[in-house]
């Protein structure tokens, strides 16, 4: 199986089962008024009750966040290039940032965060993880094309995934994932363009 560099990935060339997670999110704002003889007062809040569905959501995007971070360091190990590392540190990062999510929210992480290397939950991630590291050992350059295929699916989750949270801290932190994903992909385009 091989990955092309392509400005978008069709799901199709993937032939992994890989497909979108998309969170559904319902938010109120509400506004206070406060009136005093000499001030008006007005303020606006943000209430994130976040379904069911949308925490099943964001567990699935941590793993998802550690198949990508696992199959970097995988790669480095392989073939010895720094931008594996550089990007599987910056990964790991992601990581920590939605497992701090998550526990914010009161949420168990102990089956990811214990999880060995390579080793998924989720069934679908662990086929994923077992179809791109079979693809990327044929060749650096295939293992190259992995990473852009990756980074490629990611900025398309992360965009759905920010719609349907907007205006709170958790799309913060997947804007913050998806320009990381925008940085990575093109790294890993500039090293197969040199």
């Amino acid at each position: 199986m091989a990955f092309t560099s392509t400005e978008t990935t069709d799901e199709s060339e993937l032939n992994t089962g890989w497909t979108g997670h998309w969170m559904n999110f319902d938010w109120v704002a509400e506004e206070t008024a406060t009136d005093t003889p000499e001030t008006t007062q007005t303020t606006e809040t943000t209430t994130a009750p976040y379904s069911d569905e949308a925490i099943a959501d964001l567990l699935y995007m941590i793993e998802e966040e550690k198949l990508a971070g696992d199959v970097y360091e995988a790669f480095y190990k392989a073939y010895g290039l720094t931008i594996f590392d550089n990007i599987a540190q910056s990964e790991d990062s992601h990581f920590s940032a939605l497992i701090q999510q998550a526990e914010t929210l009161g949420i168990d992480t102990d089956q990811f965060v214990f999880e060995p290397a390579g080793t998924f939950v989720n069934e679908e991630l662990q086929q994923l993880y077992d179809t791109l590291i079979a693809t990327g050992n044929e060749s650096v350059t295939a293992a190259l094309e992995v990473g852009v295929a990756i980074e490629e699916k990611d900025i398309v989750d992360i965009a759905a995934t920010i719609e349907d949270v907007a205006g709170t801290q958790l799309a913060d932190v997947y804007q913050n994932l998806l320009d990381g994903s925008a940085n990575h992909l093109e790294a890993f385009q500039d090293v197969l363009m040199a």
